[in-house]
């Protein structure tokens, strides 16, 4: 693979070149020196980190447009079925908000509030053991 200089590199992916030398300083770009003491970035690596270089040398990366996606729309005969169960769906759901809404609570017949049952007075431990013997 070529490898191409920093300033050739951030020109031809029309960039910034202080934004490809800050790349390389913080790790994210991996570079070596060429035979004139330059440091270099391979192709490889370059496409790892930003992807395809621009067929236009002046297009920002982040203003490519990718690839067109497939249409994820699925047929419509596939989704009938699915709107037909969510449309019976949502009227279950009304008719049992409905029927809530009719219901009266009614405590139980058998329920009678009771008072506090009173706790004797805590005994002690020598009244505990007097009541043992």
């Amino acid at each position: 693979m070529p490898a191409f200089t920093l300033g050739k590199l951030a020109k031809l992916y029309g960039m910034h070149r202080s934004t490809v030398y800050e790349a390389v300083e913080r790790g994210r770009v991996s570079a070596g020196l060429n035979g004139q003491n330059q440091k270099v970035v391979e192709l490889s690596e370059a496409i790892r980190v930003w992807g395809e270089p621009p067929s236009d040398p002046t297009a920002k990366p982040d203003t490519r447009h990718p690839a067109a996606a497939p249409d994820p729309t699925p047929p419509t005969d596939t989704l009938q079925p699915l709107l037909e169960e969510l449309r019976l769906l949502r009227e279950e759901v009304a008719q049992l908000r409905q029927a809530m809404m009719l219901l009266e609570h009614k405590p139980a017949p058998d329920f009678i509030p009771q008072r506090p049952v009173e706790q004797p007075e805590p005994k002690s431990f020598a009244d505990l053991l007097a009541g043992l013997g």
